[in-house]
């Protein structure tokens, strides 16, 4: 939903076994209900376990699919991974999807970005995930975003992410959004620190990085193994070869 979910921050807000997660527009809390700054974490307890993703900058440029999918891939996936959660539950309001004006919402995710943010949650607790319809003022932006969400809980084949979305990078608003939610939630959160850097990458570029980071962890782990193998052997020999007899005199 495009606004933030006050109440559900507010019930969990003390709770370390909730992880909360909020992404919303927000505008330095002039759009509506204005709470959900980044700074609000939790409170005891709880501290750590409530994130605010607070979408900054008004609707110059609005924001859309780039920007949702940064934020996954930097913020959402990496602490919902690392917390490891038994199950998710989404309140899937869909005002932020194009069509929506700026009273109501003024950004532009398309509706098949919704069905992929969806997969990618299903790789969180054996799948176990559940979306409960919460928001939304255009019934076409509502059906078409319910649609892409419910294939993909099917597992049916989504369309692609179009390759001019991969190569575009988020505006710097949003990034700068980003950027001060990692900062904020790193002191909590080990996995956002490598992937700071990344946050004004397009999500290519960023792919390919991932992927040299795992081919370079890959090649060291396989060279660490070489390396013990042939110390074991060494190790091996030196035991079997007999030791030189003393010539006699």
């Amino acid at each position: 939903d495009i606004h933030h979910g006050n109440g559900s921050q507010q019930a969990f807000y003390n709770d370390p076994n909730v992880l909360y997660i909020s992404l919303h527009r927000y505008d330095d809390g002039n759009f509506f209900p204005g709470s959900g700054a980044p700074e609000e974490v939790g409170v005891g307890p709880g501290v750590g376990f409530n994130v605010n993703i607070a979408w900054t900058g008004g609707v110059e440029p609005p924001m859309g699919d780039v920007e949702y999918l940064t934020a996954f891939r930097t913020v959402v996936m990496p602490i919902a991974n690392e917390f490891s959660p038994d199950v998710v539950l989404v309140s899937a309001g869909f005002d932020a999807v194009e069509g929506h004006q700026s009273p109501l919402g003024g950004y532009n995710v398309t509706a098949k970005c919704f069905g992929h943010l969806t997969k990618q949650l299903m790789t969180l607790a054996g799948g176990r995930v559940v979306l409960a319809l919460e928001g939304g003022h255009d019934l076409t932006a509502i059906c078409d975003a319910s649609e892409s969400c419910v294939s993909a809980l099917l597992g049916d084949e989504l369309e692609p992410v179009p390759e001019t979305v991969l190569q575009e990078k988020p505006c710097p608003k949003a990034a700068a959004s980003l950027e001060r939610v990692i900062e904020i939630q790193s002191k909590h959160w080990s996995s956002l620190q490598r992937l700071a850097p990344t946050v004004g990458q397009c999500l290519l570029d960023a792919q390919r990085r991932e992927k040299d980071e795992a081919d370079t962890v890959t090649a060291m782990a396989s060279l660490t193994v070489d390396a013990e193998q042939a110390t074991v052997v060494t190790e091996i020999r030196s035991v079997e070869e007999p030791m030189e007899e003393e010539p006699v005199l």
